[in-house]
């Protein structure tokens, strides 16, 4: 399978009671790497290993997109947000980050086109339970040429109550894939 592609970064906040609410698309994606760490357990009996744990423990989750809107950066980051006002007196949109703030814990999607014996599908990927960091915040002056610079989120992936900590699905056409993660997330039209 070659990969193509990625669309559709999305996000929901977790409940305590397993549900998701809040979803939406967290920005255009650019770039998506899921690194699954696994426990490397043995048990060595009789002079070899009798037994041996491979099962998943934790995992880190990086996102890197075009861009990263103040409401959608405080919601992840547990941050205070505040609208812009256009009403006397005018305010600009805020975000408050104060030292005490804990980012909530999210379930995290995407989608991406891949090819396989030369036809082309939309894989979709959900991670049950992750929790982002405050990304690197960094600005450069233009020089000669222009130089874009994206925001990258990470964060950590733990398994849910279920013990579960990603799912991921096939779809023949990208609407099925785009459908699918909006369940996931809760996200309407």
């Amino acid at each position: 399978m070659a990969k193509v592609g990625l669309k559709y970064p999305v996000y929901a906040i977790l409940g305590e009671n397993g549900t998701y609410s809040e979803g939406a698309v967290i920005a255009k994606a650019i770039k998506a790497t899921v690194n699954a760490e696994s426990n490397d357990v043995k048990l060595y009996a009789d002079d070899g290993v009798a037994e041996s744990d491979k099962s998943f423990k934790g995992g880190k989750v990086s996102l890197n997109v075009d861009d990263l809107a103040s409401e959608v950066y405080a919601t992840l980051m547990g941050h205070k947000y505040t609208a812009a006002s256009g009403t006397a007196p005018v305010t600009p949109e805020t975000v408050i980050a104060n030292g005490n703030d804990i980012a909530p814990f999210v379930g995290v999607g995407f989608y991406g086109r891949v090819v396989r014996n030369s036809q082309p599908s939309y894989l979709a990927k959900w991670l049950h339970k992750a929790q982002f960091a405050e990304p690197n915040d960094e600005t450069e002056t233009k020089g000669d040429t222009l130089n874009y610079q994206t925001p990258t989120i990470e964060g950590d992936i733990f398994t849910d109550d279920n013990g579960d900590w990603k799912d991921q699905a096939e779809f023949k056409t990208e609407a099925e894939a785009r459908s699918w993660l909006d369940k996931k997330a809760g996200i309407t039209s």
